[in-house]
């Protein structure tokens, strides 16, 4: 072995070269190897010590030709590579047609240039039997998914609406509330009032009220209006621990059995985590005024994660033309396969969401309960989703307190979503 070989080790490379089929042609006579610069100089094959040549190995099958040496023998004119092949290789005839064809993958998926479906999806069925007429909240009651407002109880509860949502502890519809619903029986009736912002400091002050005005005997559910506190006229932003407080009250009144389960209503998502940190007996319920143009689907999202159902109030935008004209509810109204009033879709969009609703306007009554009579086509679901306008532009509220409140921004709170910040307006 030549000396600049003898401290490589096993010296592989020299070992490779050595044993290459063509390396061996220019041994020499005594049965030694002839290193590579020598072979190369003497063959004129351009051999490598790795056993290829020119980029080829002897061994292995037929290449066929490179796009280099196909482009190579288009600049000299002609259609194949010329010249000999590499040794032991052999160009491949070049043809004008593919060896097969493309695998096509998974039949089922679209083609390109076709619609994303194959085949329109199949329309829901209607069935009143398997239709959910309430659902399960935190405390082991069963909200019904229609009800209406406790100045309508009577006409609701006629109509098939069995939650009576009574206002606070002033409301004037309290006693007629109260005699429609002994009429139609206690038990079959799931009964809400609320705490007004200027009651949070005397909370079994106004739960004994409501209870003497009705004559309920107890109430299903009780809920916080409005997460601040307001006095005399002027609104004071619930101070730091005030919110825990009162629901520390409220938690009491569920002790004594005065209430059986504890809501919230238009509570934001940091509104409703502050509360979640502290609760003892968690809230079951978040009111909120809910339509296309106010989805608020980060909100409803983050209230099921906490176990929360979410109320819809104002789901027909308070009778506002922006909504119940809007040309894409319009479309959704003339679908020939289900013609409906724009009340009767807007509740049922709701409904299917699974988002339970309070009926407020007696002369909407009937047209918001034929909502349980069928299901949204999948162009009516389309085309209602679609008015929701973007995110980064927010959604258009109908409903404001009589007193001063901001609401929080929509994007507080919850798991940030940093792909909205990519969503055009």
């Amino acid at each position: 072995m030549r000396p600049e070989y003898s401290n490589h080790g096993a010296g592989s490379a020299q070992k490779s070269w050595a044993f290459c089929p063509s390396s061996r042609d220019g041994a020499s006579a005594g049965g030694g190897t002839a290193p590579p610069s020598a072979m190369h100089a003497s063959a004129g094959h351009g051999y490598s010590v790795s056993g290829y040549v020119n980029g080829y190995n002897p061994t292995l099958p037929a290449y066929p030709p490179t796009r280099a040496q196909l482009e190579a023998a288009r600049a000299r004119g002609g259609g194949a590579p010329t010249g000999p092949a590499p040794p032991g290789q052999r160009f491949r005839q070049a043809t004008a047609v593919w060896d097969g064809p493309a695998p096509r993958g998974d039949p089922n998926k679209p083609q390109p240039g076709t619609p994303y479906y194959i085949n329109t999806p199949k329309e829901e069925v209607f069935d009143a039997s398997k239709e959910a007429k309430d659902a399960h909240i935190v405390g082991g009651g069963r909200l019904p998914y229609c009800g209406c407002d406790g100045s309508v109880a009577a006409k609701g509860l006629a109509a098939g609406a069995t939650h009576v949502r009574c206002g606070n502890s002033r409301d004037s519809s309290l006693k007629s509330a109260g005699e429609a619903i002994a009429a139609y029986g206690r038990e079959k009736v799931f009964v809400s009032a609320k705490l007004s912002p200027d009651e949070h400091a005397r909370v079994g002050e106004a739960v004994a009220a409501i209870l003497a005005a009705t004559g309920v005997g107890y109430l299903d559910l009780f809920s916080i209006e409005w997460p601040v506190q307001h006095k005399q006229g002027t609104t004071e932003v619930d101070g730091e621990g005030s919110l825990e407080a009162t629901w520390e009250a409220l938690e009491k009144c569920v002790s004594e059995g005065t209430v059986k389960a504890l809501g919230l209503a238009n509570f934001s998502v940091p509104a409703v985590e502050r509360l979640m940190k502290v609760a003892k007996v968690k809230p079951a319920v978040n009111e909120v005024e809910l339509h296309p143009l106010l989805a608020q689907r980060k909100l409803v999202g983050v209230c099921r994660r906490y176990g929360l159902l979410v109320v819809a109030h104002t789901s027909l935008a308070s009778g506002d033309d922006k909504l119940l004209k809007h040309p894409k509810l319009v479309q959704a109204c003339a679908d020939a396969a289900n013609p409906q009033t724009p009340q009767a879709l807007l509740t049922r969009w709701s409904l299917q969401r699974g988002v339970p609703i309070i009926i407020e306007d007696e002369q909407t009554l009937d047209e918001c309960m034929k909502a349980t009579t069928f299901r949204l086509t999948n162009a009516q679901k389309v085309l209602i989703d679609a008015i929701e306008p973007p995110p980064k532009d927010g959604g258009v509220r109908f409903f404001h307190p009589a007193f001063d409140f901001t609401f929080d921004d929509p994007f507080l709170g919850g798991v940030y979503r940093p792909g909205l910040d990519l969503v055009p307006n």
